[in-house]
């Protein structure tokens, strides 16, 4: 038998010629007679293949150390994960059973949670990102993200500029901060997978959340077509959709679902606020993970629906996100244009119909966050060539299409209402919405004439005026309709009512208690001067339309009739800025003689209250409103700290160069009109009185007649109109 050389020997074996088996620390040899066994630390020059030195293995140790570490991390967060989805879904099952039940399983699972590993139940360990529990979306918790822009057609602006104006006062010192804002801007954790087992509504459940979104948001959105919406529906509901296929339809099953849990928990019932409708977006954000990759109408679609459950739940700068997300993609597919080339897989995608309805819903809700956020606009009329949709297009209702006057009114004529005529009288209103944000509250580097402002603000309400004038009957806000029994018609009337009064509002608000505010800016005094009948016309038109504003509240039974009666999406941030019109101006009326000649103080607050009610209410259920509540709380409180403060703080009102503060005494005069709350046109600049005496040191007194020549020149704009290449009809 051929003798086995071990690679290299210890020393006392190699001084006695013994052999050595090689075996380290101690070889068998020295082991078993008691000696003393130690190694050489010369190298071999050609190391014999297959074996590493002790050197090499602990060099390599913390590399092989890592890798192992890095599986056995991820197996155990499987474990752990796999256990806490077990543990969801069992605990969703024991609330179907009854109390004996539950008694006999909620012991069997003691038994078996008793038997699982420590590691296994540790929720302590790491989780990666996208397995973590889902974040309540409309809760407090969460990160806040940091603040982002709003611009001067805000109605977030306008309250901050409110704030900054008074907060000067000594009466402000006291008074706790309010909230900055209502839009939830807190991160959600959980998105990129689902950390639960899928929550599936019931067949009733999910018609009755189809049925919501039909009879809420596609009256006045409609870019889906019914029937392909609900032969699509059917396949949901026969569960036949375990295909890649079908996610950009489970994620828009699922946002829809998402909106009609929401609606549906209006009016909140005593207890714990249900969460299904986040668990429902959470799936839906899941579905739509590859949404991205191919463009689609399908995916456009999803995209839209998202955002409208963004807006209902105020994540507005998300839903801004997505929107824009939603309009590249509708670029990329050629929604924008006509003649684009069609690459649609199935016939309908083919529709030119569908295509126009989806741009077109886009484009309305793009002017809607705009104006919300005082914010450029993404899509511009110079930019897409698109038909307007047809007001006979069957594809969005079906069969309810088209409904007989006869049906709906007392008249007994034979005309016909198209549900789609509410759709193209949005779309010539948004036109109009964006013309108000360019020519009224633009960012410009160009100081804007006072007098070219009011006389645009009033071509503006001309045009707005005939935009109403030109409604169907059916749809006239304005008018009465007795004995109608169409709930659709009221609903799109509704939404037409809260728009034109809220626009108009935000029309003439740069005039809104402006002498103060304007004292000194030489062109805008002039104007006032010269047109002081005209201010005070403004003015009083922007606090009688807020005032319709908050009256279209008065007949609200309950908070479903708010929600479900009116454009959820956007009441919150039209409600905000119709009371802060009526607190501010409120707060600033001096007596009951003044420009609001049909309202008195006690009638404007008593407006204003509605609102704030109104938020109270829904506060329990939206984290949104119950922050609005806390704005205009502060807001409230104007009045009444303005006068218990001290008589030389009240006396200090009148003279307001004392008391502006140096951001709304710039240069810029479109900058401080929309700011522009503080009191009541009656005080004209005849009136004002210049702030402070004479100082004594020469420094201050160059300091203190600066502001007399630091005047903005009066230059005449260059107003774009904006392109007329789409003079909607």
């Amino acid at each position: 038998m051929k003798r086995q050389r071990a690679p290299i020997a210890c020393e006392k074996c190699r001084l006695l010629k013994a052999k050595c088996d090689g075996r380290q620390p101690i070889c068998t040899r020295c082991e078993g007679y008691g000696f003393k066994c130690s190694w050489s630390t010369r190298k071999r020059k050609v190391p014999l293949p297959g074996v590493e030195t002790a050197k090499e293995v602990s060099s390599k140790e913390p590399e092989c150390q890592a890798l192992s570490d890095e599986p056995k991390h991820d197996d155990l967060a499987s474990y752990q994960r796999a256990v806490r989805q077990y543990d969801t879904l069992m605990q969703e099952l024991l609330s179907n059973l009854d109390q004996s039940q539950k008694g006999t399983l909620n012991a069997s699972l003691h038994t078996i949670r008793r038997q699982l590993p420590v590691n296994v139940t540790d929720s302590s360990l790491h989780q990666p990102s996208s397995t973590r529990e889902p974040s309540t979306v409309s809760s407090d918790a969460g990160v806040d993200s940091p603040a982002t822009y709003v611009g001067k057609a805000s109605d977030i602006h306008f309250i901050h500029r409110i704030r900054q104006c008074y907060q000067t006062g000594a009466w402000t010192a006291r008074e706790p901060s309010p909230a900055d804002n209502y839009s939830q801007t807190h991160t959600i954790k959980s998105l990129a997978g689902l950390t639960q087992p899928l929550l599936i509504p019931t067949p009733a459940e999910a018609q009755g959340f189809i049925d919501v979104y039909l009879s809420t948001i596609h009256v006045a959105y409609p870019f889906l077509c019914r029937d392909i919406l609900l032969e699509q529906f059917h396949i949901f509901q026969t569960g036949d959709y375990a295909y890649q296929e079908f996610e950009p339809w489970l994620a828009l099953f699922n946002f829809i679902f998402a909106i009609g849990s929401y609606y549906t928990s209006f009016p909140h019932q005593s207890g714990t606020a249900s969460l299904d409708h986040l668990r429902y977006f959470e799936q839906g954000v899941y579905f739509s993970r590859e949404l991205g990759a191919t463009c689609s109408l399908l995916s456009v679609w999803a995209l839209i629906v998202q955002c409208f459950f963004l807006l209902a739940i105020c994540h507005t700068d998300r839903c801004w996100n997505t929107l824009g997300f939603a309009i590249r993609m509708g670029q990329s597919i050629g929604l924008h244009v006509e003649s684009s080339p069609n690459h649609a897989r199935t016939s309908w995608m083919a529709d030119r119909a569908h295509w126009r309805r989806t741009w077109y819903s886009m484009y309305v809700l793009d002017r809607l966050l705009a104006l919300q956020l005082g914010r450029p606009m993404a899509i511009h009329e110079s930019e897409f060539q698109v038909e307007m949709p047809s007001v006979s297009d069957p594809s969005p209702f079906g069969q309810n299409a088209t409904v007989s006057t006869e049906s709906i009114t007392a008249n007994r004529d034979t005309s016909t209402c198209f549900l789609m005529d509410y759709f193209l009288a949005v779309i010539r209103f948004s036109y109009l919405v964006g013309a108000v944000i360019r020519e009224l509250y633009r960012p410009s580097q160009i100081d804007v004439a006072p007098d070219v402002m009011l006389n645009t603000s009033s071509a503006l309400d001309q045009r707005l005026g005939e935009w109403k004038k030109g409604l169907p009957r059916h749809l006239r806000f304005d008018l009465g309709h007795t004995f109608e029994s169409s709930v659709t018609f009221k609903r799109q009337r509704n939404m037409l009512a809260v728009k034109y009064h809220h626009l108009r509002a935000l029309i003439h608000r740069p005039f809104l208690c402006l002498p103060l505010l304007q004292t000194n800016n030489h062109p805008f005094m002039e104007l006032l001067r010269r047109d002081k009948h005209r201010i005070a016309q403004a003015e009083s038109i922007c606090v009688q339309e807020a005032r319709q504003t908050a009256q279209l509240l008065h007949n609200l039974v309950d908070e479903r009739s708010l929600v479900h009666d009116f454009p959820w999406w956007q009441m919150i941030s039209c409600l905000i800025c119709a009371s802060s019109i009526l607190f501010v101006a409120e707060a600033f009326c001096p007596n009951q003689d003044s420009f609001y000649s049909t309202a008195s103080a006690q009638d404007l607050r008593e407006d204003a209250e509605t609102c704030l009610k109104v938020f109270e209410a829904l506060s329990a259920n939206s984290a949104a409103a119950r922050k609005a509540a806390e704005m205009l709380k502060a807001l409230s409180s104007l009045h009444h700290s303005i006068h218990k403060a001290p008589s030389a703080v009240v006396e200090s009102t009148s003279q307001p160069l004392s008391l502006l503060p140096q951001a709304l005494s710039d240069t810029d005069p479109a900058l401080n009109l929309d700011s522009a709350s503080f009191t009541s046109s009656h005080i004209m600049p005849d009136d004002l009185q210049f702030p402070g005496e004479w100082p004594s040191e020469i420094s201050s007194a160059m300091a203190w007649s600066v502001q007399f020549f630091d005047q903005p020149s009066s230059r005449v704009a260059d107003f774009p109109s904006g392109p007329e290449e789409h003079s909607f009809p």
